[in-house]
């Protein structure tokens, strides 16, 4: 008990001794802990919107007009491909139908047709977008089918936002986390250096390394966790008033949008717990790094 009060006293003393510098690593690991919160935040509403868009893909595959075709075997056989995630079946009629309430007023040319043309056909949904390109080869391959119906640009440009959207979200991912390690390993650096001749005497008169390392690495650990409460505080002030303005302008985007508040908080959670890791693992570092210069034998 008395060895955790002395740890905490110099842990103490260090944040008041050095408070400045504390008070500038502070703001500086929250607002990089911010926008690394944003970013992903971000990142997670782009994924969640082409998730949803990718889910809505549908490749339309018309059958040759022979009535001696098994049809419901046609689409086990379709189903069973890898790249289906699910398949919808319709009948020449319900695709007339379909077709004539889609057209409305115009749907009187239809008539000038006589018989209906429309085949046997299936709505294919895909479970991403870089399935469809493969999917339609399969199905361009099966002798059944005639024809294959896709917007073939709207997927390939899914598909490349996708890809760049995950892209830019790891380089700022990997940037916001270097920045605040850099600061918080430079504060507790400078922190040592301030105190070498204090950590010289404590190492001869028989103090143990962490002993004397504890209240570095808890003020390293202290500073980026509260840093990280900063920047959750920030997210949330920000986010849910979005989500209400959203809601009045632009209702139709609350189906897209993360807006479960629980996920929210859950997630400035995780950035807390996150802060104070990182805080831990570079004042660790740069205090065994310290102690080992200053202790080696010359």
């Amino acid at each position: 008990m008395t060895m955790l009060r002395y740890v905490l006293r110099d842990t103490w003393r260090l944040i008041v001794h050095h408070w400045v510098l504390g008070l500038l690593t502070l703001i500086t690991a929250g607002v990089m802990l911010w926008i690394l919160g944003v970013t992903t935040l971000l990142s997670l509403n782009l994924e969640n919107l082409l998730s949803r868009l990718e889910s809505e893909l549908a490749v339309q595959a018309y059958l040759v007009k022979d009535n001696t075709l098994d049809v419901e075997a046609i689409a086990r056989k379709i189903q069973g491909l890898e790249y289906v995630y699910s398949i919808k079946t319709f009948s020449p009629s319900e695709s007339l139908a379909k077709l004539q309430q889609k057209m409305g007023s115009q749907s009187r040319a239809l008539e000038m047709l006589g018989d209906n043309p429309i085949p046997w056909n299936f709505e294919i949904h895909v479970n991403s977008a870089q399935d469809v390109e493969p999917l339609v080869e399969a199905l361009k391959a099966m002798p059944e089918v005639d024809d294959v119906v896709y917007a073939g640009l709207v997927v390939r440009r899914i598909s490349a936002l996708s890809r760049i959207s995950s892209r830019i979200a790891l380089v700022m991912f990997i940037l916001a986390v270097i920045i605040t390690a850099l600061v918080v390993y430079n504060t507790i650096h400078i922190s040592l250096y301030s105190r070498r001749e204090e950590i010289g005497i404590m190492y001869l008169v028989g103090a143990t390394r962490a002993y004397i390392a504890t209240p570095f690495v808890l003020e390293g650990t202290m500073l980026a966790f509260f840093g990280a409460l900063i920047a959750g505080a920030g997210i949330i002030g920000a986010y849910f008033p979005g989500i209400e303005l959203i809601r009045e302008n632009l209702p139709l985007l609350t189906n897209i949008i993360i807006t479960d508040r629980a996920v929210i908080w859950r997630f400035c959670g995780l950035l807390a717990g996150f802060g104070a890791t990182l805080g831990w693992v570079c004042s660790y570092l740069v205090v065994a790094r310290f102690i080992n210069s200053i202790t080696r034998p010359e």
